[in-house]
């Protein structure tokens, strides 16, 4: 590989396994895994792509079946779009409702709960429960519709409601419900759960069914999509052609996440692993480098004194690797947990502890006040 600054290296990613691309901002990382292995793959795979980063050649490419790129961009721009929907349990919630007696008296069918398409949808908004007001120079303006109430459905439709543990529900009811309130309620409901439960596993459970893709975070985003290949992989397990997974890329998926959230992220990508499939992810985050099967470390600096394989190997071995910075991290952070306690490895834990902490702020000494911020949740 020699596109930008990669200094025509040759690296091996092992399948079926946890891999890591390391090194400080600027080594190549995104350009190998990006603009090279991401690219040519789909090439190889006959997939639209923009041209490959250069590279003489790359082998193994048929022992994986799909690639695919897990980043932080926005999944779609349409309102309509949810996470129940997302991950393929809206359907069988719609199911549910078009089993009920008032449902099967009026005729209406699975389709007919869809705000997508059909006659069930509100016809003023087109089912976005809002209506949208284009500013030539200002900012956009949602208001919510004025005939269904934000509800997205004409009202006769309210009237078909379901009883689960100690609610009554309508289908507007249930996409109100966190998908931890979701996956209690419909918890006898096996195929509902089972669509559920990778939001579950990502750490997503507290967004709403019927919560608009476009207003969640970057990193809810990627976790969300994340959510949709494991519901994918449960649902298809034995579909994988000729014992070949999928390969997963991650662009840094720990960014913005609290330390519980990445404890629920690597349960998650490591449940990819166990269906057959294979993850490879450019990351800093030290437990999730501790964590890897395999780490790539590029550097050693950025730019142009980067593009090159520092290391190869175990996160065990780059510990003991003499010009690593992502090695001498790894000791250190070791040193911080109390995992290492070596004289010649570092300063003490007794010695971090005692570092100075910055004073106490008062409150009143020139402070920036947010006063009842009232977006979102």
């Amino acid at each position: 590989a020699a596109e930008h600054n990669l200094k025509d290296i040759d690296v091996a990613l092992p399948l079926n396994r946890l891999v890591c691309v390391t090194g400080v901002s600027g080594s190549g990382k995104s350009t190998l895994v990006q603009d090279v292995l991401y690219a040519a793959l789909r090439k190889h795979k006959g997939k639209p792509t923009e041209a490959p980063g250069k590279h003489r050649a790359l082998r193994g490419f048929e022992r994986i079946a799909e690639v695919a790129m897990v980043d932080q961009t926005p999944i779609g721009k349409t309102t309509r779009s949810n996470p129940a929907s997302y991950v393929g349990a809206f359907d069988p919630i719609r199911n549910l409702f078009a089993k009920d007696e008032v449902a099967k008296e009026r005729g209406y069918t699975p389709g007919t709960f869809s705000f997508n398409s059909g006659n069930g949808r509100c016809p003023t908004c087109g089912g976005n429960g809002f209506e949208h007001v284009e500013m030539q120079f200002l900012s956009d303006v949602y208001l919510r519709c004025p005939d269904c109430d934000g509800t997205r459905y004409r009202a006769e439709l309210l009237d078909v409601k379901i009883v689960r543990g100690d609610r009554r529900l309508s289908i507007a009811d249930t996409l109100e419900l966190t998908v931890s309130e979701a996956a209690r309620l419909f918890a006898d409901d096996r195929e509902v759960v089972a669509k559920l439960q990778p939001i579950v596993d990502v750490g997503l459970d507290y967004v709403r069914l019927g919560q608009p893709v476009p207003t969640l975070s970057g990193g809810e985003a990627q976790r969300l999509k994340l959510a949709g290949f494991l519901a994918d992989a449960a649902q298809r397990p034995s579909q994988r052609v000729a014992n070949k997974g999928t390969l997963y890329l991650f662009d840094e998926p720990t960014t913005g996440l609290h330390f519980d959230d990445i404890a629920k992220l690597m349960r998650a990508l490591r449940k990819l692993l166990d269906a057959g499939h294979s993850v490879i992810t450019i990351e800093h985050n030290l437990d999730v480098i501790r964590a890897a099967d395999w780490v790539i470390d590029l550097g050693p600096e950025g730019g142009e004194a980067g593009g090159e394989l520092v290391f190869a190997g175990t996160p065990e071995e780059m510990r003991l690797h003499p010009t690593s910075h992502t090695g001498r991290a790894l000791v250190d952070y070791d040193i911080a947990l109390g995992i290492a306690l070596r004289a010649e490895e570092g300063p003490s834990l007794q010695s971090l502890l005692r570092a100075k902490r910055a004073p106490r702020i008062d409150a009143d000494d020139q402070a920036i006040r947010i006063v009842n911020a009232r977006e979102h949740n």
